[in-house]
């Protein structure tokens, strides 16, 4: 009997074993370390003294308008959420200035661009155009790679970002800003976006849409 249950026991483990490795055949990268930045309490009070007098904001009658944190903490934000703690999450862009474009200012793109019927349309557009034989026509376009050629791989460099901002003193005033996610830089990754779900903040970014929507699921820490 003990040699029959000793057999089912070892049995099990090993078909746990083969399971866990059939589930592991995905290479784990390694984890970025969070980038945090601190504000020390005397800090924070010269620099929202120094906004509340460059900003002449006029509030209507009724309201109150109060700083809570300063751009050094918070900058560039695109999107922001609120969690049931009162932190505050921001998405900040990097890549819209020069690596996703604004169609305005490439007014011979529109007729191409008008005929892309999906994501790898797109990707093939930016191959096309930036190629790398083609470095000396897009030398406007920043050598973020630096591998000194203009070309579509200088997309893939910058990456979107959220961040999470806490008041840890207590005193109204933010005073640390984690960076939870770096993440987002195909060629044809668009600006990022975020909503707060539960104790996840779920991140996005377009193009990539129906069914091939790039999402990002991350624990609030």
């Amino acid at each position: 009997m003990r040699n029959t249950i000793s057999f089912r026991i070892a049995l099990l483990v090993s078909l746990f074993g083969i399971f866990a490795i059939s589930c592991d055949k995905k290479p784990k990268q390694p984890k970025e370390p969070l980038l945090v930045i601190k504000e020390d309490t005397a800090t924070a009070r010269t620099r929202f003294k120094e906004i509340r007098e460059s900003v002449p904001a006029q509030v209507a009658d009724g309201l109150t308008l109060t700083l809570w944190a300063s751009d050094s903490l918070a900058p560039d934000p695109v999107a922001m959420s609120v969690d049931d703690e009162g932190n505050i999450y921001l998405t900040r862009t990097n890549r819209q200035k020069n690596s996703e474009f604004d169609i305005r200012g490439f007014r011979h793109w529109m007729t191409p661009s008008i005929a892309l019927q999906s994501v790898e349309d797109r990707k093939n557009f930016l191959h096309e155009t930036f190629a790398t034989e083609k470095s000396s026509e897009n030398e406007w376009l920043k050598d973020l790679n630096g591998d000194s050629i203009h070309d579509w791989k200088d997309l893939t460099v910058q990456k979107e970002e959220i961040w999470k901002l806490e008041d840890q003193n207590g005193n109204g005033m933010a005073n640390v800003a984690t960076r939870i996610l770096n993440d987002f830089h195909d060629e044809v990754s668009d600006v990022a976006g975020h909503y707060w779900f539960g104790k996840m903040i779920c991140s996005w970014v377009l193009p990539r849409i129906c069914g091939e929507l790039q999402m990002r699921m991350v624990m609030a820490l």
